[in-house]
């Protein structure tokens, strides 16, 4: 019986009919998300934790569409595809993954995914393309319904050819066109008559024809003939006004012989008779692949070079410089400021400033420099084939100046400067990853000294890096090994000749250079964030050491700890502190918390209220060293201080000069109107001694009257104390 078709029978058929999805991701928050949103338009969801679960589903049921991630414990996505293929299961694959390398998208697609989308994407582009699948699903589904039932029927076979959306052609003996179907006029423009007869070559790009002349016209049949071979195949223009523009559109080619088999005497004759060819359009997936190749090596936000562009780049000129013997820069960038900034404004007026600022920069380098963002505000800079270290300072010169002129954030003015550390091959090192480090490190010698400004890399610089390297690994092995110690310093009253006080100071008992006091480790601890570890060390010792003797207990001696910018300035210090001393039982009142003027200048505002809080709960605040940093009335007036201490280079000078003794009087003065403690530090003669006790600051520290002892030490001191006490007492 024969079998008509109606053009919009087809679709029409399976127009409600049930759709089921299989979502497979190890992440069950990504995964439970995605269904969340696939439940606004489809019901039928199953979901998989691993690509060896689905495979197992895979197995049992039929899927109209699979959304697959790619890294997934036990059995990976591409395990998953490639199970796919090889059973060949037609159903669609779109690929949502995180998967940033360009080789493992690239094999995804290659395995048969239909689309791809990175993580995080939008759900509007990727239900367009569920739709899209479905759509193709459904169609590539109904012509092999319609092929089943119309097996023998030329007209079915017409219909599947001319309505493909492939294109398909047969060549005759000579390579010319004989039949094309109707999707060579929307894949290249060609009506099919304007092909017919046409030699297969005049339509394929002329630098492909070399490889077109051994696929396109294929005379080989069956696992012999070629598979999946990219070609480039010219279309006739689009655009009327440029009649003579050349265009062109990636397919991917099986082509393979016919013959005809003529059986007589038992033997059969194999006669070619052509070839038959299918070419599928690839555009979408060459776009895509070239996307992802951009994305790879590029920065989303700045479209500048990233890192891995960088240095391919980096080792290509190293191994160009090698070859003519000629010198090349790598300079590292850093933006000051920045993070205020970003703080202040937001991440998203940051960003526009990190677009600006790249504008900035490429526009004062050579064509051939490439300037790359290596991410947050750190950029780098390669000069190739530069002519002299001169020139590379007029570069770095010329982009810090490129930043003097202010950005517009929000209609309010906005200043950057940029720290720059350079780094000269093969000078400075030959090998890549140095070159960078060397950069890197010069130009956080910048940093630290002001900023703003460029450096050279020297050895000098090394040295620094490897002694910090060596401090920060040695501060760790001495938490350990047990190698700190504490010892402890008295403060004395003149007038009752006591100890009323004492100093807990940490020392690091090195293993080679023997005793070390903070100033050799302590900026390296902070940087490090060891400190937090110290800090915690020198809190449990000072309990152990001091509130377990009961003698020290029944005094009223205070216990000054000195603490680091870095314990001040977390979010949660004051209450952390005061709930650890407690676990410690060490009464607020005993302690006194020693901070440094500087330590405060940076947010005035936190500062006084977690001051405040350790005050509120009686602990007191002394400022050491008072003197040396940005001191003033107002910090004094503002801040909950209870004593100052005057640092030991001004005690020193009262011998000296009548000015130094002068100074020392106005700040004991100042203190003393203030209604705040004085102690002075580094007191060594007894001149010293009585000009203090004159001007009313009778607590005193330093060597006249006690040297840093070890534990046992001191508080065989204050039990000499308190025996003497007692017996004043009795008589």
């Amino acid at each position: 019986m024969e079998t008509s078709l109606n053009d919009s029978e087809v679709p029409s058929r399976q127009l409600h009919r049930p759709v089921s999805f299989l979502v497979v991701d190890d992440e069950q928050r990504a995964r439970k998300s995605l269904i969340e949103l696939l439940n606004t338009n489809w019901t039928d969801i199953t979901e998989a934790e691993d690509g060896e679960q689905a495979i197992a589903l895979i197995q049992k049921r039929q899927f109209n569409l699979i959304i697959l991630d790619l890294n997934m414990p036990t059995k990976s996505g591409d395990q998953v595809l490639a199970f796919i293929r090889d059973n060949k299961i037609t159903t669609p694959v779109i690929v949502i993954s995180g998967e940033a390398s360009i080789n493992k998208v690239t094999e995804a697609m290659r395995l048969g995914a239909y689309d791809i989308f990175r993580k995080p994407y939008n759900f509007d582009e990727l239900e367009h393309a569920i739709r899209n699948a479905l759509d193709k699903s459904r169609i590539e589904e109904e012509k092999s319904q319609i092929q089943s039932r119309l097996e023998h029927s030329e007209q079915l076979h017409r219909y599947m050819v001319d309505n493909s959306p492939d294109l398909i052609y047969i060549l005759d003996l000579e390579g010319r066109f004989t039949f094309v179907n109707n999707s060579v006029k929307r894949l290249l423009g060609y009506d099919k008559a304007q092909l017919i007869g046409k030699h297969y070559s005049d339509i394929v790009v002329e630098e492909d024809r070399l490889k077109a002349e051994y696929v396109f016209n294929e005379r080989r049949r069956e696992s012999r003939s070629n598979r999946n071979v990219e070609l480039r195949l010219k279309c006739i223009p689009t655009d009327p006004s440029r009649p003579f523009e050349v265009t062109t559109r990636p397919i991917e080619l099986n082509s393979m012989g016919i013959y005809a088999v003529d059986a007589s005497e038992d033997k059969e004759v194999a006669t070619y008779q052509g070839t038959y060819g299918v070419a599928r359009d690839i555009s979408s997936r060459k776009e895509a692949e070239k996307m992802i190749t951009y994305q790879a090596y590029h920065d989303l936000l700045t479209k500048l070079p990233n890192r891995a562009m960088l240095y391919d780049r980096l080792d290509l000129a190293i191994k160009q410089a090698e070859r003519t013997g000629e010198a090349l820069i790598i300079m590292f960038l850093d933006l000051d400021r920045f993070k205020l900034i970003n703080d202040s404004f937001g991440h998203v007026v940051g960003d526009q400033l990190l677009i600006e600022v790249a504008g900035r920069l490429k526009a004062e380098i050579r064509t051939g420099d490439t300037l790359a963002r290596l991410g947050g505000d750190e950029f780098m800079l390669l000069l190739p084939q530069p002519t002299s270290r001169e020139q590379a300072e007029r570069v770095a010169q010329k982009l810090i100046a490129s930043m003097q002129q202010p950005f517009y954030l929000k209609k309010k003015e906005v200043y950057v400067n940029v720290s720059i550390g350079i780094s000269v091959f093969p000078d400075d090192t030959d090998d890549i990853n140095m070159l960078v480090k060397n950069a890197d490190m010069a130009m956080y010698e910048v940093k630290s000294s002001g900023k703003n400004g460029y450096v050279f890399f020297n050895d000098k610089l090394e040295h620094a890096a490897a002694e910090k390297i060596s401090i920060e690994s040695g501060l760790r092995n001495a938490i350990k090994n047990d190698e700190l110690e504490m010892f402890y310093q008295p403060q004395f009253d003149l007038r009752s000749e006591r100890i009323v006080g004492v100093e807990a100071l940490l020392r690091w008992n090195h293993p080679k250079l023997g005793l070390r006091s903070p100033n050799y480790f302590i900026e390296h601890a902070e940087e490090s964030r060891i400190i937090d570890q110290l800090s915690e060390w020198v809190f449990n010792r000072v309990a152990v050491d001091l509130f377990s003797d009961k003698t020290f207990q029944d005094s009223d001696i205070k216990v000054s700890i000195n603490l680091s910018a870095t314990d001040i300035r977390q979010k949660e210090f004051p209450e952390s502190l005061v709930s650890y001393i407690e676990d410690l039982h060490i009464k607020p009142s005993r302690l006194e918390i020693e901070i440094t003027e500087n330590m405060f200048m940076s947010d005035m505002q936190s500062c006084i209220y977690k001051l405040r809080v350790l005050s509120n709960k009686g602990i007191s605040i002394a400022i050491d060293d008072f003197g040396t940093g940005y001191s003033s009335l107002n910090y004094l007036r503002e801040l909950p201080v209870h004593t100052v201490k005057i640092d030991y280079s001004f005690v020193s000078e009262i011998e000296r000069s009548e000015k130094g003794a002068a100074l020392v009087a106005a700040i004991v003065g100042m203190a003393q109107g203030l209604g705040i403690n004085v102690i002075a530090e580094g007191v060594e003669s007894t001149a010293q001694s009585e000009y203090l006790e004159s001007l009313g600051c009778n607590i005193v520290q330093g060597f006249l009257f006690g040297r840093p002892v070890a534990v046992n030490d001191f508080l065989g001191a204050v039990a000499t104390q308190h025996a003497k006490i007692s017996t004043q007492s009795s008589a």
